[in-house]
Parts: C-alpha cells; sequence; structure tokens
C-alpha cells in the first residue's frame, strides 16, 4: 500500500498521531480513519517521553483510479488542441481526483464499433452524427444516461427538439448533445455588392436564388451558385434542399423504412438543379468541400448552401474575412424546412456504472461548465478565432440565457451579417434521414453526378431508378 505525506488542510481523511510516555524507546501507533474504518498504516520508533496529540486534514487518496476513454481528443500534431485538453483534464481533477481521462484521437467508426463493442475493446464514451443514435439505441449500443443527465442543472434547458436526436420512444436518455447546425445560404457580399444587390437581403425563395445567380453571371461574371455531385457531402446538402420543397426522403410505412425520394418534391428539386447548371449555365461544379469553400473565399462563386460554420474553416485555413459574407436562410419552394444535424456523445452500454458516472460528468464538464466556456471563449479571442458565429441553440431558458451573457463579452464578427439566418424563426429543423442516412447521401451523389455529367438526363427517371435500387440493396436489408 503507498502512503503520502500531509500537505495541508485540504480534502477530508484524518491522521491522528499519540505519542505514548516512557523512558525507553516506544511504538507508536499511526492511523488513517476513512469512511469511519480504522487501519495501521505505519509503525514508528520514538526515543523521547512526548505528549502529542494533533489532527491534521490531507488530501484524499483515492482508494482506485477510474478510467475513462473517449474518442476525439486532441491531435497530437496541435499545440493548441493539447493545450486545451491538459487545462481541462487539470480542471475536472479537482472536481474529480480519482478519475483519469484518456482520449484516443481516433474519431468513431460505425463499421468497426459491433466488433469492438462485443470485444470490450470500444471507449467508455464516443461522439457520434446525429446521424446514428436512434439505430445505436436500437440495437443496445448505448447506454441509458436518463438519471444521471437529470441531475445536472442545466438538464431541463436543453432544446427538445435537440434532446430527441438521443431519446428512444420512451423519453428515456441515451446521449448528450454537443453541437448542432441548420443549413442556409452562404453568400459572397461582396459580389452581391457588385452585381448592383442589396447583401442585407439574400434570397429567400429558389426562385429568388434563381434569379439572383442570373444577376451575379451577367454583371460579373461570376457563377451565382455551386454544386457538389461526386461525394457523399453533395448527396447531404441536396437532402437539405429536397427539404425545402417539402420531401421526406425515407418514412416508415407499415413498420417498414421505404425510400420516397422520387416524389414530385424531389424531382422539382433536382430539375431545378438541372436547369440552373445546364439552362441558365449560373452553377459552379465543384468536386468537395474544400473545393466549394475555396470558390466562395475567392470570388468565384457567390452563393452555396451551408451553414455558416464553414466561416470557421474558411477564415483558418484560407484567410477568409468573415465581414465579407453573409448568412440567409434556406431558400424555400413550399417545404418551409431545413436539415439540421449536429454531434452528440454516447455512452458504452459495457461500462460500469462507477465509469458511466465518471463519463458524464467529464463530458458534462468539458462542454457545458459555464465557467469552462467562458475561459474556452477568452482564449479563443487571444488566440484571434472568430467567436459569434451562429449555430443551432442546444438549450433555452435561463440556462441558455446564461451562456448567452457571457458569449455576448467575446464576440468578434459582425452579427448583423447572419441577422437573415438568426431572424428566421419560422422555418422546421428537420433531422438527418433516421436510416442509413450517409449511404443515402452517396446515392443522392450519384444522381447528382448523372444530372451533371448529362444535360438530357431526366430527373424522374434517374430517382425512379435510384429509388428501387436503395429499396432492395439498403432499407430491405435492415431488420
Amino acid at each position: 500500500m503507498k502512503f503520502t505525506r500531509v500537505k495541508g488542510v485540504i480534502g477530508f481523511t484524518v491522521l491522528t498521531a499519540v505519542l505514548l510516555s516512557a523512558c525507553a524507546p516506544q511504538t507508536v501507533v499511526v492511523t488513517k480513519e476513512v469512511e469511519k474504518q480504522v487501519e495501521v498504516t505505519k509503525v514508528v520508533e520514538v526515543e523521547k517521553v512526548v505528549q502529542v496529540e494533533k489532527v491534521v486534514e490531507a488530501t484524499p487518496i483515492p482508494a482506485a483510479i477510474i478510467k475513462v476513454t473517449s474518442t476525439n481528443g486532441p491531435d497530437e500534431n496541435s499545440g493548441v488542441q493539447l493545450a486545451r485538453h491538459k487545462l481541462l483534464t487539470l480542471g475536472f481533477k479537482e472536481i474529480r481526483p480519482d478519475v483519469e481521462i484518456v482520449a484516443n484521437p481516433s474519431p468513431f467508426d460505425a463499421a468497426t464499433f459491433p466488433a469492438r463493442l462485443a470485444a470490450g475493446t470500444i471507449e467508455d464514451t464516443y461522439l457520434v452524427a446525429f446521424t446514428e443514435p436512434q439505430n445505436m439505441i436500437a440495437n443496445g449500443y448505448a447506454a441509458d444516461i436518463t438519471d444521471l443527465l437529470s441531475k445536472w442543472e442545466g438538464f431541463k434547458s436543453f432544446n427538445p427538439g435537440v434532446l430527441q436526436v438521443v431519446q428512444d420512444a420512451n423519453g428515456r436518455v441515451y446521449g448528450l448533445p454537443v453541437n448542432g447546425y441548420a443549413i442556409g445560404l452562404l453568400y459572397n457580399r461582396a459580389l452581391f455588392e457588385e452585381a448592383g444587390l442589396d447583401p442585407n437581403k439574400p434570397p429567400l425563395t429558389w426562385d429568388e436564388l434563381r434569379e439572383t445567380a442570373k444577376t451575379i453571371k451577367d454583371k460579373t461574371g461570376k457563377f451565382g451558385f455551386q454544386l457538389m455531385p461526386a461525394t457523399g457531402e453533395g448527396g447531404w446538402l441536396f437532402t437539405a434542399i429536397a427539404y425545402s420543397f417539402g420531401a421526406n426522403l425515407i418514412e416508415k410505412k407499415d413498420g417498414k423504412w421505404v425510400a420516397t425520394y422520387n416524389d414530385e418534391a424531389t424531382v422539382k428539386a433536382l430539375t431545378l438543379l438541372k436547369e440552373m447548371l445546364w439552362n441558365d449555365e449560373t452553377v459552379k461544379l465543384v468536386q468537395d468541400g474544400v473545393a466549394a469553400a475555396t470558390s466562395l473565399t475567392n470570388g468565384e462563386a457567390a452563393m452555396h448552401i451551408k451553414a455558416p460554420d464553414l466561416l470557421f474553416w474558411m477564415h483558418d485555413n484560407l484567410g477568409a474575412k468573415v465581414e465579407n459574407y453573409g448568412e440567409g436562410p434556406m431558400p424555400q419552394a413550399g417545404g418551409n424546412a431545413t436539415l439540421t444535424g449536429g454531434a452528440a456523445w454516447l455512452f458504452s452500454p459495457k461500462a460500469s456504472p462507477e465509469v458511466l458516472q465518471a463519463a458524464v460528468e467529464w463530458s458534462l464538464y468539458r462542454d457545458f461548465d459555464l465557467a469552462t466556456y467562458e475561459l474556452d471563449l477568452k482564449t479563443k479571442k487571444e488566440r484571434g478565432e472568430l467567436i459569434g458565429i451562429p449555430s443551432l441553440p442546444l438549450f433555452t431558458g435561463d440556462y441558455q440565457a446564461k451562456r448567452d451573457e457571457i458569449l455576448k463579452q467575446y464576440v468578434n464578427v459582425p452579427l448583423e451579417n447572419f441577422a437573415p439566418y438568426m431572424n428566421a424563426t419560422n422555418i422546421t429543423m428537420k433531422p438527418e434521414p433516421p436510416v442509413e442516412a450517409q449511404k443515402l447521401y452517396t446515392e443522392l451523389a450519384n444522381v447528382l453526378g448523372a444530372i451533371a455529367s448529362d444535360k438530357n438526363a431526366d430527373p424522374q427517371s434517374l430517382l425512379d431508378e435510384s429509388v428501387k435500387m436503395f429499396q432492395a440493396q439498403v432499407l430491405d436489408q435492415i431488420k
């Protein structure tokens, strides 16, 4: 058994030393009282007659260290991430000295997760996209944390629309949402001004967007819009567009998941994009998200369907000046909706009760402790990072008000550029498809690719064929 010397009045362990009178060397018994049990910790010899009775409080020595493992740890090549993680773990150690945090920099991997869970090698907590929790809850891949989370002061302030992502049909909670987004229209204000358009009034409908794109092309020679047909990200963005037309893409009918994205709304959305690409010639085709951000930064294209958080990456990696950009709500064509998503921490169903509690407490401290939140904002501002780019509110009520009050002190972006986006409170936040979303995004990207490569392609026929294949090969395989 290991021992440490008394360092001061911290904690609650009590050491009592009673040195007994005698002329010859005496035996002194030093005892430690922990939870009303007394044990002999060491025996020493003394030479003198001393009468002392002293009580000193000492730092508690945890009986055992609780190790909590997680995904998405700091990048070992990022000094900023490493410094933040160290600061957070030191702060948490003051609250839970018995807990050790081991953060694996690797992200969650859906392909290997079931096997790793069965083998007992999965982390205690893992960060997943909003597309994952419902399937994982249904398959028993996430622990129920309702009782632990409900003790937290901010629990009742959770945005119900966000919390439902990690709840089952009975309202039990299996995860902790930590960030969210709502897709809107990110645009280059400078190109709007060059084309004689008001940069404070982005298009609110798809008909307006089409005309805006034509004006920009006519007045500046630059593309008004851009499309990403080569990757799953392009299919994800098309999902947002289809929602704005009123599509659902996948629905549950008679207890079975059914692909419905060959409906009238999706056909209209795909037809519009085809006409803008081939008839209007206002659409720039880009390979991926990096290319899309680059063309928006360089002024090669004026508008892009994306959440405003893309500006973080554009600012940090491309030197984009945030004041040159604005964000409007998702243009609408009858759906009055946009795609929302984000990420949530789930917890291993194989974790012991002690580890599960420590993992939940660590996650709450890292992401939602108000003092930690303010320290994060302060250090980000000192590093010149953007603060104030809007995102989907995770909370409402008093707790969100406290966060907003802290945020006001550190904002360094022109919030007025995002007013059209923030004021569009009437648009429905629609979650990602409930099952096999990533596979659907890849398939929708294939459909976009067919439109982009053949001006004579028929949207209805392409979607009919795609739905038939996706139903048979993907949805019908769900047990």
